[in-house]
């Protein structure tokens, strides 16, 4: 009977070990959940990571960059506008013509500058046309450009026509011309007679004036 209490008691023993060792996984369980923990700092990375909003007041500034070193087209009012050359051969005629900046400010010129010729009652010369051209007898090619005119400075371009008449045609003349800037919308009157016997009238493209007349 000794030997089988003893044995008995050895028997829940080993159980009782056994069932130790079997619960012990939980504690495995607990050690697992540790990474959750290390998800927090990431979110915090994103946070930390999105000073965007600090950039967009740059965006604002670049108008005004652009603004500050671009000048702006330069107005009939801030313009004066005179012959400053004359040239005449086999024929042809070249007047010279000189925009002079009178603002305070740079501004630019680019293109054609508008022309008409007036009769003696300020109305449009008959039987002639107005050609742009980007040459003349004078000159060879001078294409399209912007200027910049600063204070005081001046940008010229050329009206050119043949003067040649002939016995059985009446040329025409101007008493007036108008004067138009590129871009702009009001013009300059001046007393000129132009007579263009062809009936043509070449304008060139404004230019900048390296030497001042």
């Amino acid at each position: 009977m000794r030997i089988l209490i003893v044995e008995s008691s050895m028997l829940l023993l080993l159980t009782a070990v056994t069932t130790g060792c079997v619960g012990s996984p939980s504690i495995t369980k607990q050690t697992q959940a540790l990474p959750r923990i290390t998800e927090q700092p990431t979110k915090e990375a994103v946070l930390t990571s999105t000073p965007t909003p600090a950039a967009k007041p740059i965006e604002h500034s670049t108008p005004e960059a652009t603004t500050a070193t671009n000048p702006t087209r330069c107005e009939t009012s801030q313009l004066s506008v005179r012959r400053v050359f004359e040239d005449a051969g086999v024929g042809n005629v070249a007047l010279t013509y000189a925009f002079t900046n009178n603002g305070s400010s740079p501004c630019t010129l680019n293109g054609y500058p508008g022309l008409a010729l007036l009769d003696g009652k300020d109305q449009p010369l008959e039987g002639v046309k107005i050609i742009r051209s980007k040459d003349t007898y004078f000159s060879s090619q001078q294409p399209r450009q912007q200027v910049t005119l600063a204070p005081g400075k001046q940008a010229s371009f050329q009206i050119a026509y043949n003067h040649i008449s002939s016995p059985e045609k009446q040329c025409p003349m101007s008493s007036k011309i108008q004067i138009t800037p590129p871009n702009a919308y009001q013009h300059f009157t001046l007393t000129e007679e132009i007579k263009p016997c062809t009936g043509k009238v070449r304008v060139t493209p404004v230019r900048a004036v390296t030497t001042q007349p």
